[in-house]
């Protein structure tokens, strides 16, 4: 009798642990940050290849992401199949000692899977320029742009969703300038600190 009570015991404070180890994921705000693929070498391009490598100034910009997202402490990075998703988080997934994970679900699947799996921590998603403000308007979030052109490059966002499911989401330019789409005005931070800087646009 005295071991199925102990047993019952251990069983309680497992359980306990679990739900306050959920509670806190679900505490804290999850923070997804998306960019598009960096830029890929056009002789490359000009053979058809179906998996281009990135050129001189798209290795620039991956360094340049890894610059700005270092101390944003990124747990989880996802990218489409291809040498330049790969190449594009190679600075970061080497310094984080992160290795990323290759996504092939519809934009809807893959959005409800990084919700529900990776609540309370800091995604990074590396997307086709054409799939981004799908991606941010499964977010929950109204897209800042109706579309983005293939010369949009510097482009930064964050989704934020709050302890309160409320979300916000942030735009910034990284890296040296290459981008047709100009930012509209509500959404611009000039320092892209997303724990510090006050909400741009609720939903």
């Amino acid at each position: 009798m005295k071991h199925i009570n102990a047993f019952s015991g251990f069983f309680k404070v497992i359980l306990i642990a679990l739900l306050l180890s959920n509670f806190n994921a679900f505490a804290q705000k999850t923070n997804i940050f998306i960019v598009r693929d960096a830029e890929q070498s056009e002789a490359v391009l000009a053979a058809n290849n179906i998996s281009p490598g990135l050129s001189n100034e798209g290795h620039d910009r991956a360094e340049a992401l890894l610059k700005v997202l270092k101390r944003e402490k990124i747990q989880t990075i996802y990218i489409p199949a291809g040498k330049a998703g790969e190449q594009t988080v190679a600075p970061l997934s080497a310094k984080a000692k992160i290795l990323a994970r290759i996504y092939t679900d519809s934009v809807s699947a893959f959005i409800k899977k990084i919700t529900r799996n990776f609540q309370g921590t800091n995604v990074l998603i590396v997307a086709q320029y054409k799939d981004i403000m799908p991606i941010i308007s499964e977010l929950g979030v109204t897209p800042p742009f109706t579309e983005l052109t293939e010369d949009d490059y510097d482009l930064l966002f964050t989704v934020t969703i709050n302890e309160n499911d409320s979300r916000e989401v942030f735009v910034s330019n990284y890296g040296k300038k290459h981008h047709i789409t100009e930012i509209p005005q509500q959404y611009i931070i000039q320092k892209f600190y997303p724990s510090f800087v006050p909400p741009i646009n609720s939903h």
